[in-house]
């Protein structure tokens, strides 16, 4: 995917806008990845409490606020 990104911003007279767009939207898939690979993690190690981030925690302590 990188070789064809770097061929459009190189090869094509895109307008600023959709050039723009385009490296947002591969950020916000980077993200994402990045997400899947924590989450992924954390189901592999069996989720340690020690190891939760704070939006774990997060999550949980309202789950478990709405079941009360």
């Amino acid at each position: 995917m990188d070789e064809m990104f770097h061929h459009t911003m190189v090869n094509s007279m895109l307008p600023r806008s959709d050039l723009q767009a385009i490296i947002e939207y591969k950020h916000q898939v980077k993200v994402i990845q990045l997400n899947l690979q924590r989450w992924t993690r954390y189901y592999e190690v069996g989720v340690e409490e020690q190891l939760w981030s704070i939006e774990v925690k997060e999550k949980l302590s309202i789950k478990t606020s709405d079941e009360k």
